[in-house]
């Protein structure tokens, strides 16, 4: 489910499913419409699209998304309820082996991509600036 709310803090919250995944992608668009540039907004929807598959993916099926707008700068976290991690983002893997390269895709497509290993799974937030005169 999706659901986009008016305060400052937070502009959209949704339960990630694989059946989800399609749509978070044009919810993260419309709200991150209003505030990035159209390059600056494809990478970041690109970035929290890799972590949503992540999530459904390596993580247990399922997890959340919050996206919120704080100052000059737009993040969003995806949580999951999957293992968790060692370490920050793996290397890249052979360049013949697919796939492995979502972590390091939504950090080189953004301002900057923190992992922390929660007691329920893994929670993965990337930053995107806001320009100048878009932030709330």
């Amino acid at each position: 489910m999706v659901s986009a709310r008016g305060d400052e803090s937070l502009s959209l919250a949704a339960l990630i499913t694989a059946e989800q995944v399609p749509e978070l992608r044009h919810a993260v668009t419309a709200a991150a419409a209003a505030g990035l540039p159209d390059e600056e907004l494809k990478d970041f929807v690109l970035a929290v699209h890799e972590l949503t598959t992540n999530a459904v993916r390596h993580g247990g099926g399922s997890g959340q998304l919050a996206l919120r707008r704080l100052g000059d700068q737009l993040t969003c976290q995806v949580s999951d309820h999957g293992p968790g991690m060692t370490g920050q983002v793996p290397a890249l893997p052979d360049p013949t082996r697919p796939g492995r390269r979502g972590l390091r895709l939504a950090q080189h497509l953004t301002a900057g991509l923190v992992l922390d290993n929660t007691p329920t799974g893994l929670s993965a937030t990337v930053t995107a600036a806001l320009p100048k005169g878009k932030a709330r």
